[in-house]
């Protein structure tokens, strides 16, 4: 694997994770794009490593296909629209099962969906099971939509690793006031009698200090639970900080 490859994946790995379908302004693009091109169908995708996932879908319900073979593996080379007038006559695209199975698809049409730090993460495209002619007007309108497409997930994303953020921050939060807590008032007690027996064994002379050792000891007993108590609360701080 290339290190342009490389890179093209780390970005899509940002947007993987979350499903952008739960936002209805998507199936709104999605039905402006179906519309322009008198289309049935029309997909948000995400193209990974080995596989095409569907992101958001309108007109065929599918979830992912192998990246080998796919319309979008081929827009994703490019930086405008990518038209297949008839894909049954295409020599990269004959062999295809979406072409050779049902749905049949006979039209493809797709825009690469490009980041703001211009990698090629996926497409927006549409698909019909009729062969098509279009002309560069409609090709252009898919690329305006691709990158509004692109400004939203972009968009949505930001807004979702700040809400996680703020969660991680309240995590934090919680785990230092317990530190604090213990530190300012758990610790005192223990410590107050360690040092109060010290004084009394030093008083005697340090004769027969076997009644204070044993009340040292659980005083130390006690002190030791609080520190691991406050290592704990350390450790859960530290795993909900979470660098990008």
């Amino acid at each position: 694997m290339n290190e342009v490859e490389m890179l093209r994946l780390n970005a899509v790995k940002r947007f993987d994770r979350f499903n952008f379908d739960l936002n209805n302004n998507f199936q709104g693009l999605l039905k402006i794009a179906a519309d322009i091109y008198e289309t049935p169908a029309a997909f948000i995708t995400l193209i990974d490593e080995n596989n095409q996932w569907f992101k958001v879908t309108r007109g065929f319900d599918v979830l992912s296909m192998p990246r080998q073979g796919s319309f979008c593996t081929q827009t994703i080379k490019q930086n405008n629209t990518m038209v297949v007038t008839d894909t049954s006559i295409d020599t990269r695209f004959e062999t295809s099962p979406f072409v050779i199975h049902p749905p049949n698809i006979r039209f493809y049409a797709g825009a690469p969906l490009s980041t703001h730090d211009r990698q090629n993460i996926g497409t927006l495209c549409v698909m019909d099971v009729t062969p098509k002619e279009i002309d560069d007007n409609k090709k252009e309108h898919l690329e305006i939509l691709s990158r509004q497409v692109m400004h939203l997930m972009e968009l949505e994303l930001t807004y979702k690793m700040l809400n996680e953020k703020m969660g991680q921050i309240e995590s934090q939060n919680k785990a230092l006031m317990t530190i604090a807590h213990v530190q300012s008032h758990q610790f005192r007690g223990p410590l107050c009698t360690i040092v109060g027996l010290m004084n009394i064994i030093k008083e005697d002379g340090y004769k027969d200090p076997k009644d204070y050792l044993v009340m040292m000891e659980d005083a130390i007993e006690k002190l030791d639970e609080q520190i691991h108590s406050v290592v704990k609360a350390t450790e859960l701080a530290e795993s909900s900080y979470v660098t990008e």
